[in-house]
């Protein structure tokens, strides 16, 4: 699949290479349907093919100093993004195996009531740990809407910044906060993992 570059494009590339938010956004909304689409044709899952569509951007965003030397960046920004989709797959069928390994190692523990409570405050502590190491705008971002329970437009005043980057934002401070709780949680009951996805995610 190649897009080709319009002037508009060209344009748009050159002031998101000098780091401008507002050109980034326009290029976002320019190319988020195709990116959006194509992940969700090949992977049938709507909240993963979003995962995607961010991953994508992201590394638009920390490459953008070569944004301008490319030949064709929707070339580009599709292949990106089909190599995360089907990195996803391969981890999805990975973290299957892992959740069966570790279901089978937590069953016993379900019951344990004392023990559980102990693993609890233990995650609680990790969690405060995940949030106090996040990024300035991403800690704001994420008190704002899952600890003061903001909407997204309504955090997006607050921090004078557009709903897009108050998304961009809290996906990357959740996506942050799951990998450090799971990195210092493996040993933990299955069940807080439960816990912590509909609490807080």
């Amino acid at each position: 699949m190649k897009i080709a570059d319009t002037n508009e494009v060209l344009a748009l590339l050159k002031k998101v290479a000098t780091g401008d938010e507002h050109s980034f956004s326009l290029l976002f909304d320019k190319y988020r349907p195709n990116i959006y689409t194509t992940a969700l044709r090949i992977i049938g899952d709507e909240w993963t093919a979003e995962e995607i569509l961010q991953d994508t951007f992201l590394k638009v965003w920390l490459n953008r100093e070569i944004l301008p030397d490319l030949e064709n960046f929707g070339g580009w920004l599709y292949t990106i993004a089909r190599n995360l989709t089907y990195n996803s797959i391969k981890q999805v069928q990975s973290e299957k195996k892992k959740l069966v390994k570790a279901a089978k190692e937590s069953i016993s523990v379900y019951y344990r009531q004392t023990d559980y409570l102990t693993e609890d405050k233990e995650f609680e502590h990790i969690l405060k740990l995940a949030i106090e190491r996040l990024p300035p705008k991403q800690k704001q971002t994420y008190q704002l809407i899952k600890e003061q329970e903001m909407k997204r437009e309504e955090a997006a005043l607050a921090l004078n910044v557009s709903a897009e980057t108050v998304k961009w934002n809290l996906d990357q401070a959740m996506r942050s906060i799951r990998a450090f709780c799971m990195a210092h949680l493996k040993d933990a009951p299955l069940i807080i993992g439960l816990y912590f996805s509909a609490k807080y995610f």
